[in-house]
């Protein structure tokens, strides 16, 4: 028996070392974009055309990669594989320690082992908010550099410190205007309310009809069931038997963000604003925004009311297309003369505050409601370049960010 195991374990040795080995699971790992022009995703490893070319990611944009082979990284874009040469991008090399703060407002101690059984192991205290390097993290404890020795704090009193996003708002998209493709999106297919830039779609509808008719200029009456609106509406401060014309209304609707000249647009131009937002929805059908439905021409809150950063784009290009709606969204201010019983003049200013301190923007339209939030359409020129950004669902302080990184770019 003795000859037969030998000659077993022979064999099986044998085998051992001539089975090929299999591959490991390659693991991912992030990629930066470093040219400052920004770095070209594509659909396949090859420059040879630039029908590959997906679109343009900018500058310190990151991805994860899951291989890389002739200078090209595989990285995932949007649940597809695509490509990014190593021309314009590198694999980030993460750091050798990372951030934690102190959350528990009565401090944390520092111990010199990761245990809780004996005060004895406590070396000092650190203060709330104070901020900590760590090197590991074990079972419930961070191993952390203190003073040029290894020390131990409890995931009870501590957390990892994370960086402030650069585009804090839930969904935007930054691109040049004209342009399908996008330079920076985040979570732009994502179903949200827009709020007030509802009306660009209305100026669209309203200012075509108006001008094919010749009726730009033309004064009309209008009716208390012309300007009412929800309560809490945004409101240009139009009356029943004011003598206004569509121009008027344009102004008021963009610049002061008029519910009541919203809807008067509406119903001068189709009869009712029933009417007008089936012309919204066939129009918007007809831009491509699939994703999008609108119940009103002005966007006050209704559950069936909604868009996505994507489909803005596309309402964005073709705004941009409208000399005249654009001279006017990027208006700071408009007086508008008020005939009839109430005779005044109203002055209207831009809703957008950014508009006076930032010459890169040429034109916006702001939105707001509580469902909404903060929406944004800025319209930007950088040099002979022209940009558009939508903002959506984002504070005052989160659209503002967003848009100050984007300038940046």
């Amino acid at each position: 028996m003795k000859p037969f195991f030998r000659m077993s374990l022979i064999l099986l040795i044998l085998f051992t070392l001539f089975l090929p080995a299999l591959p490991a699971q390659a693991a991912s790992y992030q990629v930066v974009v470093t040219s400052k022009s920004g770095g070209n995703i594509r659909s396949k490893p090859s420059t040879s055309s630039s029908a590959t070319i997906v679109r343009l990611a900018a500058y310190q944009s990151k991805f994860t990669a899951v291989s890389y082979s002739n200078g090209w990284y595989k990285i995932k874009d949007g649940g597809t594989y695509r490509y990014l040469s190593n021309q314009v991008a590198k694999k980030v090399t993460g750091p050798s320690t990372y951030a934690l703060v102190v959350t528990s407002k009565s401090g944390a101690n520092i111990r010199s082992k990761p245990s809780t059984s004996s005060s004895k192991t406590i070396v000092r205290r650190a203060a709330y908010k104070s901020v900590l390097q760590a090197v590991s993290y074990s079972k419930g404890w961070y191993k952390i550099k203190d003073g040029g020795k290894t020390r131990y704090v409890s995931n009870q009193v501590v957390r990892k410190k994370t960086a402030a996003s650069k585009y804090p708002v839930a969904s935007l998209r930054y691109f040049q205007l004209g342009s399908t493709s996008y330079i920076t999106t985040k979570q732009s297919h994502v179903r949200r309310y827009p709020a007030s830039t509802t009306k660009l779609l209305t100026a669209i509808v309203g200012y075509e009809v108006a001008a094919r008719n010749g009726t730009l200029d033309q004064p009309f009456t209008l009716t208390y069931s012309m300007i009412s609106v929800p309560y809490g509406s945004s409101v240009a401060s139009l009356r029943s038997g004011d003598r206004v014309t569509m121009r008027q209304l344009l102004n008021g609707m963009l610049i002061r963000s008029g519910n009541d000249a919203a809807k008067a647009i509406a119903v001068r131009t189709a009869g009712s604003e029933s009417k007008f937002v089936s012309l919204m929805n066939s129009r918007a059908q007809a831009l491509g925004m699939t994703a999008s439905h609108f119940s009103n021409p002005h966007g006050f809150h209704e559950w069936n009311h909604y868009t996505t950063a994507a489909d803005m784009q596309k309402l964005a290009n073709t705004y941009a297309n409208y000399s005249y709606l654009i001279t006017v969204s990027g208006r700071k201010s408009y007086k508008a003369s008020i005939k009839g019983p109430y005779a005044r003049t109203l002055k209207w200013y831009h809703t957008d505050k950014t508009l006076p301190k930032e010459p890169r923007i040429y034109a916006s339209k702001t939105g707001y409601t509580p469902e909404a939030n903060n929406t944004r359409v800025f319209f930007l020129k950088k040099g002979n370049v022209r940009y558009g950004l939508v903002t959506l669902k984002g504070t005052p302080t989160q659209t503002e960010t967003t848009l100050r990184s984007v300038l940046k770019q």
